[in-house]
């Protein structure tokens, strides 16, 4: 089943990485235009926002990937794109407080 990819897996997951990537430019953008009309913490919070939108979206993908391979009865890349999803959650868990 890993040989024959339906078109619309690639079109779901690079539709999460431009809503992503789109998104987290306008998100800072916004907050850029905040930054220069007003003074104090909300335009580094609307940037800070969008700079999570940029860092969230891979994760988001790793995520639609598995579903979809799971979905498409891909057990193999399905169990391959979990492992990652883990290795992923386990960094952010792990390398929080490491300064």
């Amino acid at each position: 089943m890993s040989q024959l990819r339906e078109p619309a897996f690639d079109r779901q997951v690079a539709l999460v990485l431009r809503i992503g990537a789109y998104g987290g430019f306008l998100i800072m953008l916004a907050g850029l235009f905040v930054g220069l009309s007003a003074r104090g913490e909300m335009a580094f919070a609307i940037e800070r926002a969008g700079v999570l939108v940029m860092l969230a979206t891979p994760v988001i993908r790793v995520v639609v990937a598995s579903v979809l391979f799971f979905s498409e009865k891909d057990w193999k890349y399905g169990a391959i794109s979990f492992g990652v999803l883990v290795i992923l959650i386990l960094s952010a868990v792990f390398g929080i407080g490491e300064h």
